[in-house]
């Protein structure tokens, strides 16, 4: 037998390696309670991931914690394990959580990776996607009963239906029957890419004509107002109101928006676009999501061109190529003027977060020569544009 622990935030996460039994049950007992006391104030979870066995003398063990600790959680438990609980009872009286498939995605197709995870093709039938984070519980669980959320309100999502163990972190699997995602078409074409734009901007405008209810959705405007409040710090004051008022005069709406809609995130199965990586889904105006995809395809890369291959996996002037079509497409025109108009306002939004994004991060490549060109970019393009409205 082995005992660990870790904390995060008001939780002590005690693992419980090997055998719990007669012979060292006392030992196990005065090693939690020690955990515990140092620990004094935080609620415990049971980690039984590498728990092999337990005895009636290791469940006495666990019902002198409960009678300690109202809320104790015992989590990854294995189905023998889980059977001995079961049968004894602990299931109605401690929350008791079997143990998550493990999956590997050693030798699988690499999709697409974005700011909270990496998608793989686990088999012909499966998407498997990981998180970053080690503790990404959280995370999976919002981006689940956002992907419920957007299905419910008739949007083509693909929904995870498992969490699984990917190594020491955490992922999820979703059904997708030999679909290939938007990007992969345009890496094996990207001179015939007007099915793909179809494709893309299709299923863009069924998310924008969807309405959530108030509340089901973080608002995309007061992250924006946060952004425009940051970035104030760092350039002239005047340009700093301005972009606030203008950001402010933008209707409060429950518009549906992904929040990073890019042509990773886009899966064609039978024909049809699938949404994944919901984590981000939100509500506002649409310039919120132009913006976000102007940086996908154009903003991240400005400087160096090789970013978007590394990202998308197609080169620079097909990810301009594709923008250009995608914003025609979507605003319903061929004048350069219009679209070059809101082009401009969705560059705002862009260089904006952009800008936040290299202040935060200054050890990362070519941060500070981001800063100045995103200076240089907003003070212009606010000089000639009084509103973000389109």
């Amino acid at each position: 037998m082995n005992i660990s622990y870790r904390t995060d935030k008001n939780i002590i996460y005690i693992a419980i390696e090997g055998r719990i039994d007669a012979s060292n049950s006392s030992l196990a007992e005065e090693q939690i309670f020690a955990i515990r006391k140092e620990c004094e104030g935080k609620h415990t979870v049971i980690d039984a991931d590498n728990l092999d066995y337990i005895s009636s003398a290791g469940l006495r063990v666990i019902l002198k914690i409960k009678k300690e600790e109202p809320k104790l959680a015992i989590i990854n438990v294995a189905p023998e394990v889980y059977d001995v609980f079961d049968m004894t009872g602990f299931t109605d009286m401690v929350t008791i959580e079997k143990a998550y498939r493990r999956m590997s995605v050693e030798g699988c197709e690499f999709i697409a990776k974005g700011a909270n995870g990496a998608v793989y093709r686990y088999d012909d039938e499966t998407i498997l996607k990981t998180y970053y984070a080690k503790d990404a519980l959280p995370e999976i669980q919002q981006e689940r009963e956002s992907a419920r959320k957007a299905f419910v309100l008739g949007i083509n999502t693909a929904i995870p239906y498992g969490i699984v163990r990917v190594g020491d972190g955490y992922g999820t699997v979703t059904e997708l029957l030999n679909a290939v995602n938007v990007t992969k078409l345009l890496c094996d074409d990207p001179i015939n890419i007007e099915k793909p734009v179809d494709y893309y901007v299709d299923l863009l405008k069924s998310i924008h004509a969807t309405q959530a209810e108030e509340g089901d959705f973080p608002d995309m405007r007061e992250t924006a107002l946060e952004w425009a409040d940051f970035v104030a710090e760092y350039i002239p004051e005047e340009q700093g109101k301005k972009l606030r008022a203008m950001i402010e005069a933008l209707p409060k709406q429950n518009t549906l928006l992904h929040g990073d809609y890019h042509t990773n995130n886009i899966m064609i199965q039978n024909g049809e676009p699938l949404l994944i990586d919901l984590d981000t889904l939100c509500v506002g105006h649409p310039i919120f999501e132009l913006g976000s995809m102007y940086n996908a395809f154009l903003g991240f890369s400005a400087l160096d061109h090789n970013v978007i291959k590394e990202f998308m996996g197609y080169d620079r002037d097909t990810a301009k190529r594709f923008w250009k079509m995608s914003l025609k497409k979507y605003l319903g025109t061929e004048d350069e003027d219009i679209c070059r108009n809101v082009e401009e306002k969705a560059m705002i939004i862009g260089y904006t977060r952009l800008l936040r994004r290299a202040i935060r991060r200054p050890n990362e490549k070519d941060s500070a020569a981001m800063v100045v060109h995103c200076k240089e970019m907003l003070a212009k393009l606010l000089e000639k544009t009084d509103n973000l409205y389109f």
